[in-house]
C-alpha cells in the first residue's frame, strides 16, 4: 500500500528553488517568489478576489462557512489568508474549475477538494510531485447540473469545457457572477476545439445569461457582455467566412516585468506566465515572424503555434475583441478526426489513419 503523503492541517510546503527569482506585482512590489504574498479585493458582498501567483482565487461567504474557488500556485498558506477575510466563519473546502497547476497547487491545504472526474486523473501534475506537494487529499466529484451546497449562496455547476477537459463553471445567482475559470477570459476567446463545438458552448452560456453580469475568470474580472460578442464571432466563422481570421497577427500579449533582474536574479511579473524558455522552440519551428509582431517575445497566444496542429491557428479580431481558432477544426466530425472535409478534402490515407 502506498504511503499517504497528505494529512489534515498540513503546513505550507517550502520550495527552496523559489528563492532564486523575484515576482513583481502591478504596483511595483518586488518580492522573492518564495515569500508569501496575497492581495484581496472585495468584488461584491461576501465575494473576494485574491491574488497570490498563478491565476486568481475567489472566496465566497455562505451563511455558516467560507469557500474557495481555485487555489493559484503561490507560496505560503492560501487557506490561512483567505480565512482571515472572514475569521468568524470556517474555511475548509475548495473547488477547482480545472486541473491546471496554476489553479490546483494549494489543494493540499484544504480538508476536502471538489472537482470534475476528468480533473482527478490529472491532479498529480509532475511539477507537484517534484516539489513534494501531495495529491492524495480527499476528493468529491462534481457533475453538470449539480448544485453546490454553500448555505445561503448555492452554486449551480455547469460542465462546459473549452480550455481543458472537465472544466467546470459555477453560477452564483446571489451576486450575479459566473466563476468561469479559464473558459471565458475577457481579453480573447481561445477555442482549442472545433468552432462548431465552441459555438454550442457559447449558446449554452448565453442560455442563462440573464442570471449573471460578471465573469470571474482565472485571469481577472470581465463584463459578461463578452458572451454575446464571442457568440457573434463564432457564428460569423461558421456560417459566413471561415477565412476571416489571420494566421499572422498581433496577439494578446501577456504583461511582462519592466525590469529583468534584481540582485542577479530574474524578475517576472506576478501571475503572468513565464514562457521565455520556449522562445527558441518557436524560432526553431519557423515562427520568428509571428514573434516579431510581439516585439520578439513569445506569449500565451503564440504558444498555440507549437502545440499539435497549431500551425493552423488564426485570430479573428473585431472591435478589439479576439477569437482564436484552428482553421482545420471548424466543424465537428468523428472522434479523433483532425480534418474538416468541408474545408480540407480528406484523403483515403488520412481516413485509414483516423
Amino acid at each position: 500500500m502506498a504511503e499517504l503523503k497528505w494529512k489534515q492541517g498540513l503546513d505550507a510546503i517550502d520550495i527552496p528553488s523559489w528563492s532564486n527569482e523575484y515576482l513583481m506585482d502591478e504596483d511595483g512590489d518586488i518580492r522573492l517568489r518564495s515569500e508569501p504574498y496575497y492581495k484581496a479585493v472585495k468584488m461584491a458582498e461576501g465575494v473576494w478576489q485574491v491574488l497570490s501567483d498563478g491565476d486568481y482565487t475567489y472566496v465566497l461567504e455562505g451563511d455558516d462557512e467560507l469557500l474557495c474557488i481555485d487555489g493559484g500556485s503561490g507560496a505560503g498558506n492560501l487557506r490561512a489568508f483567505c480565512q482571515s477575510l472572514c475569521p468568524e466563519k470556517p474555511l475548509y473546502r475548495i473547488i477547482n474549475t480545472h486541473f491546471h497547476v496554476d489553479h490546483t497547487m494549494s489543494n493540499y491545504l484544504f480538508d476536502v477538494v471538489y472537482m470534475a472526474p476528468q480533473t482527478y486523473s490529472h491532479r498529480l501534475d509532475p511539477s507537484h510531485e517534484a516539489l513534494g506537494i501531495p495529491g492524495d487529499y480527499p476528493v468529491v466529484f462534481l457533475h453538470d447540473g449539480d448544485v453546490f451546497n454553500l448555505a445561503g449562496r448555492p452554486l449551480e455547476v455547469y460542465a462546459i469545457d473549452e480550455h481543458a477537459p472537465g472544466s467546470l463553471q459555477f453560477l452564483d445567482r446571489k451576486s450575479r457572477i459566473l466563476f468561469c475559470g479559464d473558459e471565458l477570459n475577457g481579453n480573447f476567446f481561445d477555442s482549442r476545439i472545433s468552432v462548431e463545438r465552441s459555438y454550442k458552448n457559447l449558446k449554452r452560456w448565453a442560455s442563462f445569461r440573464d442570471a449573471y453580469d460578471i465573469l470571474a475568470a482565472g485571469n481577472g474580472i470581465h463584463d459578461a457582455s463578452y458572451i454575446e460578442k464571442y457568440l457573434e464571432m463564432a457564428e460569423h466563422i461558421l456560417f459566413e467566412d471561415p477565412d476571416c481570421g489571420q494566421a499572422l497577427y498581433v496577439p494578446y500579449a501577456d504583461k511582462i516585468s519592466p525590469i529583468s533582474e534584481k540582485d542577479g536574479k530574474p524578475v517576472h511579473l506576478r501571475r503572468s506566465p513565464n514562457l521565455d524558455a520556449l522562445e527558441p522552440v518557436l524560432q526553431a519551428a519557423g515562427w520568428q515572424e509571428a514573434m516579431d509582431l510581439n516585439n520578439g517575445r513569445i506569449c500565451f497566444c503564440l504558444l498555440r503555434k507549437i502545440t499539435p496542429d497549431g500551425i493552423f491557428d488564426r485570430q479573428y479580431e473585431k472591435d478589439g475583441v479576439r477569437f482564436t481558432y484552428y482553421r482545420n477544426r471548424i466543424w465537428d466530425g468523428p472522434v479523433g478526426k483532425k480534418y474538416d472535409s468541408m474545408i480540407f478534402p480528406v484523403t483515403d490515407d488520412q481516413k485509414e489513419q483516423e
